[in-house]
C-alpha cells in the first residue's frame, strides 16, 4: 500500500494550483468569451474569403500582428473601437450597427418603407417597395447578408 501511495505523491505537485480560481474566471466570462469565440471565427472566414494574412489584416487597421493573433484566437475583450474597425475593414457584421446601417442604405437606394421587429434573434425585415408587391428580407445573427423572399399577395 505505501508503494502506491509513494508512487502517486511522486505525480502530485507540491506547488500551489490555480485551476480553481482559474474556472471560476472562465464561468463568470462565459458569455464574453462566446461572443468572442463567434467573432474571432467571422474575422477568420472572412480574411480567408478575401485572400488574405493575419498581417494583411493588421496593416489595414494599423495594429500589431500579435493583436490579430489574439483577435482569432478569441480570446480577447474586444472594445467597441476594435470591433468598429474590424466591420468597416472587413464590411461584416459584429454590431448590430452595421446590420442598421445596411438597411438605412437599403431603404435609401430603394426607397422602401422597413418596419424592423427587434423580439426575434436576428431579425426580419418586411419591406414594401413602392410596387404593389412585396419583399421579406431576412438574416440570421451570423449572417453576412440578407435572404430575400418574395410574399404570397
Amino acid at each position: 500500500m505505501t508503494n502506491k501511495r509513494e508512487k502517486f505523491s511522486k505525480l502530485v505537485s507540491n506547488e500551489k494550483s490555480n485551476t480553481l480560481q482559474n474556472l471560476k474566471e472562465r464561468k463568470k466570462n462565459r458569455a464574453m468569451l462566446r461572443e468572442s469565440k463567434n467573432i474571432a471565427f467571422k474575422v477568420l472566414l472572412r480574411i480567408k474569403e478575401l485572400g488574405w494574412k493575419q498581417k494583411d489584416l493588421a496593416e489595414k487597421l494599423e495594429v500589431t500582428p500579435q493583436q490579430i493573433t489574439k483577435i482569432v484566437s478569441g480570446k480577447e475583450n474586444l472594445t467597441i473601437d476594435t470591433l468598429v474597425k474590424l466591420q468597416a475593414v472587413l464590411d461584416i457584421p459584429l454590431l448590430f450597427s452595421y446590420a442598421e446601417n445596411k438597411i438605412n442604405a437599403f431603404e435609401d437606394t430603394h426607397k422602401v418603407e422597413i418596419k424592423q421587429d427587434y423580439a426575434k434573434p436576428g431579425f426580419t425585415i418586411c419591406v414594401t417597395p413602392n410596387t404593389p408587391s412585396v419583399v421579406k428580407m431576412t438574416t440570421a445573427q451570423n449572417s453576412n447578408g440578407f435572404d430575400y423572399y418574395p410574399l404570397a399577395q
